[in-house]
């Protein structure tokens, strides 16, 4: 079911009034979403720099969304930051991509044009995240470490076995999976300890 214009419209009314009163008066109709999305340290980040006279909201909203603790300085020069994070960071159109071109690996039928306004539709915000850590896991140097990729394996795992329980558990679910392009069966090493 797609949204009307006028739902669309109540909804960002609603997101704009959760927002800081003093933050509202700087927020336009494309950037409700991205700006209520964030933390309120991020959010009170966001409204430091817009005094300090910050100009390029969107591209704040990018980087405070990457990283909570960017400071003001940083917001108002995005280049000073280290070439570390500026690396970590990852483009969101590559991230929207990525999960369109999933997308018609589920459903080949898909028009690609459908895909993309699917990829980037509210819904997929969680896959979006999901994707753009997914890129940022494999740029972090530490991840051949023992602890970090022992931990981050378990979480995945746990992550999976979760998934797959809600998949047997809803039959809609296994229908599509049955129906789908996406091979998918539960995993052999389930409910085994590491």
């Amino acid at each position: 079911m797609s949204e009307t214009y006028q739902s669309k419209q109540e909804r960002r009314q609603r997101l704009l009034e959760s927002l800081p009163a003093s933050l509202r008066p700087h927020v336009s109709v494309r950037n409700i979403e991205a700006m209520a999305a964030l933390s309120t340290q991020a959010q009170a980040r966001l409204l430091e720099a817009i005094h300090a006279g910050l100009k390029r909201i969107p591209r704040a909203i990018d980087q405070l969304r990457a990283n909570p603790d960017t400071s003001v300085a940083d917001l108002l020069n995005p280049h000073s930051q280290p070439v570390t994070e500026i690396l970590i960071q990852t483009d969101s159109s590559i991230v929207q991509q990525e999960v369109a071109d999933l997308i018609q690996q589920c459903f080949p039928d898909m028009p690609r044009v459908s895909a993309e306004a699917l990829a980037d539709a509210d819904v997929m915000q969680v896959v979006r995240s999901v994707a753009k850590t997914h890129q940022q896991v494999f740029k972090f140097s530490h991840i051949k470490t023992d602890f970090v990729m022992l931990t981050l394996y378990g979480l995945i795992r746990q992550t999976l076995e979760q998934m797959e329980e809600i998949i047997e558990d809803t039959r809609a679910l296994r229908q599509a999976f049955d129906q789908g392009e996406l091979p998918w069966k539960p995993n052999e090493w389930r409910n085994k300890t590491c």
